[in-house]
């Protein structure tokens, strides 16, 4: 036997046209014999948003035909309890793995301390039930000089719901007392909203000059570029005599009786004028009433309903399930359940911070539930019933 060896007695070599015999390799695996089953579909982050990988959304939602109302399921009964609830429910608190340093933090607080105590019309009226009757108490509320209502000059025929808005009395006052202004402005202002508790403008004929530019500068007052003609007299509450309302033209406000008259009718607004009515000045001979800061949360508005609205114009149909939406707004953000908690033990995927997504960069925090109360009261969505993954947002 030669003792040495080549490299074709190698069993790794194999000569040309040589044929390798085939041999089927049996696996040890338990599991080699099951059939192959596509990737399990995990979720995605995309811009910020919740995506689930797969999910088709091209399939319209099942509608049972039932409107649902944020009426029924409301904590309040009444308009104050509206407003407060308003109030307290606008932003979510700053949660503790926020993803934002102090800076940030209290720039975000501020900007929430800052913004005035009032509330959209539209949004008491998604809360309360009867909107008559709603309107009726709030008539009343403004009598009683507990709440005031503020208009605002050039928004209510172009945005929905941001025509009017309701101010609780003791919280203008408080804003006033509190402001920049000389002791005798505030109180000369407040002496002036006793007396005219109905009314949402002042007459520049009631104030000094000095005192109409410390009131503009401090937010409280802005220009009105109509004025309105009054030379009929009226009795207490703003209601006109029958005597008087005989003399009036026919199709004006005070021939059915006046501004009074139409809020305790339930009216919504305010009663429509003749274009006769209305005499467009150059100064103007009245300031409409206002709070500091209006123009930010009427763009802070503003910029969360258009959000809402993108998030469902996503949809092929533009709706969506109300947990589906609400989980958008919010931006898949990283809870602390137990179920995110064992996800980041593990070192897996758990959701983006809050302070990286739009909710928090832009909107301040602003809570979900409230723009979706402040959307429906614009009546620029609709909650219906599907009857199988409950309840669902759709455009209006």
């Amino acid at each position: 036997m030669p003792l040495y060896l080549n490299a074709s007695h190698s069993s790794r070599i194999r000569k040309p046209g040589s044929k390798t015999p085939s041999v089927k390799r049996s696996s040890s695996s338990p599991f080699s014999t099951l059939p192959r089953r596509k990737p399990v579909q995990r979720r995605k982050s995309v811009g910020n948003e919740i995506h689930v990988a797969g999910e088709d959304e091209s399939e319209k939602l099942d509608d049972t035909g039932q409107v649902i109302s944020l009426a029924g399921i409301s904590p309040v009964s009444n308009v104050l309890q509206a407003i407060k609830h308003s109030h307290g429910s606008m932003f979510s608190d700053v949660p503790e793995r926020a993803g934002m340093n102090s800076t940030r933090i209290a720039e975000v607080l501020n900007f929430r301390r800052s913004l005035p105590s009032i509330v959209s019309l539209a949004h008491i009226h998604a809360l309360l039930a009867a909107s008559t009757r709603t309107e009726r108490e709030v008539a009343n509320l403004i009598a009683a000089g507990n709440i005031r209502k503020l208009s605002v000059s050039g928004r209510g025929n172009e945005v929905p719901g941001l025509g009017e808005f309701l101010v609780q009395t003791e919280d203008l006052e408080a804003k006033i007392q509190d402001s920049r202004l000389d002791s005798s402005t505030a109180g000369k202002l407040i002496e002036l909203l006793h007396q005219q508790p109905r009314s949402s403008t002042v007459s520049v004929k009631s104030l000094s000059a000095g005192e109409i530019t410390a009131l503009r500068n401090a937010g409280f007052l802005v220009s009105s570029g109509i004025s309105r003609k009054s030379s009929v007299a009226t009795t207490a509450g703003n209601r006109l005599t029958p005597a008087t309302i005989s003399r009036q033209a026919s199709g004006s406000v005070e021939a059915a009786g006046g501004e009074a008259t139409f809020e305790s009718l339930g009216g919504i607004g305010s009663a429509r004028s003749n274009s006769c009515d209305l005499v467009p000045t150059g100064s103007g001979s009245e300031l409409i009433l206002s709070l500091p800061n209006t123009g930010v949360y009427l763009r802070l508005i503003n910029d969360a309903r258009a959000h809402l609205l993108h998030l469902l114009g996503k949809s092929k149909h533009k709706e969506a399930p109300l947990y589906l939406l609400r989980e958008r707004w919010d931006g898949a953000v990283d809870s602390d359940n137990k179920v995110s908690n064992a996800k980041r033990v593990r070192g897996e995927y758990a959701g983006v911070l809050p302070g990286r997504t739009k909710k928090w960069k832009q909107l301040y925090g602003l809570n979900f539930d409230w723009v979706l109360e402040e959307c429906l009261g614009a009546g620029l969505v609709e909650l219906f019933d599907t009857g199988s993954v409950g309840h669902g947002i759709r455009v209006v």
